[in-house]
């Protein structure tokens, strides 16, 4: 897969693509970029994703503290995974977000990356003030030679699947639910960094991850996860027990000894084991742990 953080003409010759900002890549951003993918194959074209960062949301009402379900990174890492040809990476900054859609569809859309064909969500909305939408993207392609599909809303258990909702079932620890319209674990990345060495002196050595302040981690808990082909425990909060009050995400992983100190991480969580809780001494916690790694070595 290739990523083009420039997109221009001479890079992509009129591929078929699917548009949105995709934050998250959940199922129903997905039906999108299958679709894209299915129908760049069939008429043996290139498939590629058309993805904005910053956020716009990020630029256009920065107040709100918008946190990201997924870097720029982690998303590109999920197209992959979809088997989409290509990323156009389009940078949002404030001269896009004055554009008029019928400006972006030209500039962007047509001169700069030609497409053929693009496959967007019925909500889908762009250019200033947000006023283009499906519909003028039909009319633009019927003048410019370009064609659109409009794909209907996902469901689950009769909710729309859509990034908002899955931040809020996240934030308020509504873990597996969030799972359900992602269809995939929920990925955190970030660099080790040396913390105060609590975990290896009771027995259980973290990797405390320094995670970009963009992203949203999970609401405070417990974590079951993956590193590396390995099982994990991840947790998430202040750390009550200690007397601290800074969030952070701490990586205990199973069978595993080496030092990994600067190296970047990925893990990859699965399932909310519980509540992060104060203890009333390190031994109580300590027989709290040993249960939470019984029950992730299970899972």
């Amino acid at each position: 897969m290739r990523i083009i953080r420039h997109p221009e003409k001479s890079k992509l010759y009129h591929p078929v693509v699917a548009l949105g900002t995709f934050d998250g890549v959940h199922l129903g951003h997905r039906k999108i970029i299958e679709a894209a993918v299915r129908f760049a194959r069939k008429i043996k074209a290139h498939s590629a994703a058309i993805t904005f960062d910053p956020h716009p949301q990020e630029v256009v009402a920065p107040e709100r503290g918008l946190h990201l379900l997924t870097t720029l990174h982690e998303r590109e890492e999920l197209f992959t995974q979809v088997g989409i040809d290509a990323v156009a990476v389009i940078k949002f900054n404030h001269r896009l977000q004055n554009l008029s859609y019928s400006e972006f569809v030209k500039s962007y859309l047509v001169k700069r990356l030609g497409v053929r064909w693009i496959f967007v969500g019925y909500d889908y909305a762009f250019g200033k003030e947000r006023t283009g939408n499906a519909e003028v993207l039909k009319k633009s392609g019927r003048k410019y030679g370009f064609g659109v599909t409009v794909i209907p809303p996902v469901k689950v258990e009769h909710h729309i699947i859509k990034s908002g909702k899955i931040r809020g079932l996240i934030s308020s620890g509504k873990f597996e639910a969030a799972l359900h319209m992602l269809g995939h674990p929920y990925r955190i990345t970030g660099k080790v960094i040396k913390g105060a060495g609590r975990g290896k002196e009771m027995g259980f050595p973290t990797a405390n991850l320094k995670v970009d302040k963009r992203k949203l981690l999970p609401a405070q808990g417990v974590y079951a996860g993956f590193v590396e082909g390995k099982k994990c425990v991840v947790n998430i909060g202040s750390r009550p027990t200690f007397g601290a009050d800074h969030s952070l995400a701490e990586v205990h992983i199973l069978n595993f000894s080496k030092n990994i100190r600067g190296k970047i991480l990925a893990v990859d969580l699965f399932h909310r084991l519980r509540d992060e809780k104060q203890f009333s001494d390190v031994a109580e916690l300590r027989e709290q742990i040993k249960k939470d790694v019984a029950r992730s070595r299970r899972m």
